[in-house]
């Protein structure tokens, strides 16, 4: 595998530095300072670059075009969001994911159909784990607990399901609902409908049992 991450500061560093412990994986980390290199520690086994994650020219020497992965994780969600969006609709990248500061952004990397990973207590385990594993658009992580906080897009297969049908006992509980501009805390008997975005408390295991109701998180069909 071929992985690009944007983006040197210690949360980026400590990712870069894991994956390039895979012998079968390559990772390019980009930062605009040199001096951010300085973060990685001495198992790093990838390259380094110079430049701006947000320039084509500099995303292709870093070799975007047969990148299997790339992460933007800079302090900035503008740099973030736009590398994401290079990476994706321009060179065809099957997987990104983009660090997000500010909450009030979500609906935007939502609608745009980006993957992201938010909150303060956010560490490079769960980018591994986002990246590593099909997982969905993750907002919290529990201490010492496999229990997500994860978002659903529901699909045709999940329609007219009333919630009680949709969780699972002990590894899928609804949260939120998210429909058009509503947001709503659930009954039981609720229906979901198609294209409703369910923020749920979800162990992995629980991935199974979504298959055929709910979209894929990179976009593939799910078999039914």
């Amino acid at each position: 595998m071929h992985i690009i991450i944007g983006g040197c500061g210690r949360l980026g560093a400590g990712i870069a530095e894991q994956l390039s412990l895979d012998r079968d994986t390559d990772v390019v980390i980009l930062d605009v300072d040199p001096l951010a290199f300085d973060r990685l520690g001495s198992a790093f086994n990838g390259e380094t670059l110079v430049g701006d994650c947000t320039d084509r020219d500099v995303l292709e020497r870093a070799g975007v075009a047969k990148a299997d992965g790339l992460l933007a994780v800079t302090r900035s969600d503008n740099a973030n969001l736009m590398t994401v969006e290079i990476a994706t609709h321009l060179y065809d990248v099957p997987r990104t994911i983009a660090r997000l500061f500010d909450p009030e952004r979500e609906g935007i990397y939502r609608k745009l159909g980006v993957r992201y990973v938010s909150g303060t207590n956010t560490i490079a385990k769960l980018f591994l784990n986002e990246f590593r594993e099909e997982s969905f658009p993750l907002h919290v992580h529990f201490a010492d607990s496999n229990v997500h906080l994860v978002d659903l897009e529901v699909d045709t297969g999940g329609h007219g399901m009333i919630v009680e049908e949709f969780e699972v006992d002990g590894l899928l509980r609804i949260a939120a609902i998210h429909r058009g501009a509503r947001v709503f805390i659930p009954d039981r008997t609720d229906r979901l409908e198609r294209d409703d975005v369910v923020t749920a408390a979800m162990k992995p295991s629980a991935v199974r049992a979504l298959s055929g109701l709910v979209r894929d998180p990179y976009g593939r069909p799910r078999a039914s």
